[in-house]
């Protein structure tokens, strides 16, 4: 029996393509660069010039993960620049597709607003956490918060803060250690690749691409998690 056809639309370097690679899923990427890390069958082009579920299909879900500089916290500083919405555009051509989707998306993003729960033929938004799939090291634990909006309905998890927080931004790794207040304390940056590479190993789950890569990736931990929950609603044991 060949396995559920899923297709990731800005995928990247693959983090949340190997999610549901684990979930049992044959997974096809599109991205409008090269990737040459990228872990399965890839194709360069637009995501939203061509009808890919047509071009490379058939398909049983795609996932979209829309770029979110639009939406950062980081677009207020005073260098930054103008990026257009794409996730309006993506979330428009994945429901005409009819296929089951999950978009991903920074926390700030439109999806993150609270909706009925029938909005989306069902769907609506859920946050995924990397405590609550136990993402750390016994001393750091990622977090990265990240937004889920589905036409299914998909489990909302609790988070499951602990510890300190470690994060992966641009040419940096910060720690932030939670005080008494509500306040955080920034710890000093960690410097060197040499350094951050076995926390990106330890704490993402991820071991193929370089730094910078992994910086803009997803734990394949979270879409583990969604994509298991697509194969059951698709009828798939596994």
């Amino acid at each position: 029996m060949s396995k559920p056809r899923l297709l990731d639309l800005f995928c990247g370097a693959g983090g949340a393509a190997m999610g549901y690679h684990r979930a049992g899923f044959d997974v096809v990427g599109v991205d409008h660069v090269a990737q040459p890390h990228y872990p399965f069958e890839f194709h360069q082009g637009d995501a939203l010039a061509e009808r890919w579920d047509t071009i490379l299909g058939p398909f049983d879900a795609i996932h979209a993960s829309p770029p979110c500089q639009a939406f950062t916290a980081l677009k207020v500083m005073p260098n930054a620049r103008q990026h257009a919405d794409l996730l309006t555009p993506t979330r428009d051509l994945l429901i005409e597709t009819g296929l089951p989707y999950v978009i991903e998306n920074v926390p700030g993003a439109p999806m993150d607003d609270v909706r009925p729960p029938d909005l989306f033929g069902g769907g609506g938004g859920v946050v995924l956490c990397g405590s609550t799939f136990g993402l750390n090291n016994g001393e750091y634990e990622l977090r990265r918060h990240r937004w889920f909006e589905s036409n299914l309905v998909l489990e909302q998890p609790q988070c499951a803060h602990r510890l300190p927080v470690i994060g992966f931004y641009g040419g940096h790794a910060r720690t932030r250690q939670r005080t008494v207040s509500v306040h955080r304390d920034r710890g000093g940056d960690i410097v060197g690749n040499a350094r951050k590479m076995p926390l990106v190993r330890d704490l993402m789950g991820i071991d193929w691409m370089t730094l910078a890569e992994a910086g803009h990736a997803i734990p394949p931990a979270y879409t583990e998690f969604i994509g298991t929950q697509l194969m059951a609603h698709l009828g798939v044991t596994t």
